[in-house]
């Protein structure tokens, strides 16, 4: 698949940066089910206690990006976006997961570090991850967006929402 030089890319700087100490990908890519179109979601892992180093190094994950965006920041997580020069959405969280802020569900797979380092996470079903984001997704639709008044960041992942809706409803060639 066309996203798999951005994960070997991001790889590589997370083994490479001193403040990181895994990669964990999850979302369609770890659970077998991603396209062409798919985001590919990871979560970035700061060796314990170094959360503040690790975030400092975020702009290393996303070099040569196109364009990069962060989310609000927590004291132990956030999120670091990007989109690549090959128009690849990385969705990507960078965490202290012995903070327990964000719990972590199967599928997913260790691709940077020990596997052990996902027992760190707080352990959840996949069931409450998908009721979570359903329920963000219908929040969300219920609020009439204004694009002009939306930060860049989030417009552009509405934007790219709405392309690969269009395009997955589209015949196939």
């Amino acid at each position: 698949m066309r996203q798999w030089p951005t994960l070997i890319a991001l790889a590589d700087r997370v083994e490479r940066t001193e403040a990181f100490e895994g990669l964990v990908l999850i979302g369609s890519f770890a659970s077998g089910t991603a396209d062409e179109l798919s985001d590919l979601d990871v979560i970035v892992v700061a060796k314990p206690g170094s959360f503040q180093q690790a975030w400092v190094a975020r702009d290393h994950l996303s070099h040569d990006s196109l364009v990069r965006w962060d989310l609000p920041r927590g004291s132990h997580s956030s999120g670091h976006n990007w989109l690549t020069r090959d128009l690849v959405k990385v969705d990507c969280t960078i965490i202290d997961p012995d903070a327990g802020q964000k719990p972590l569900a199967t599928p997913y797979a260790v691709c940077v570090g020990q596997p052990e380092i996902a027992a760190r996470f707080p352990q959840v079903s996949i069931e409450t991850v998908r009721e979570h984001a359903e329920q963000i997704a219908a929040e969300q639709n219920a609020i009439p967006v204004d694009p002009a008044s939306l930060p860049y960041g989030e417009l552009i992942d509405w934007k790219i929402a709405e392309f690969k809706q269009a395009v997955r409803r589209a015949p196939r060639t």
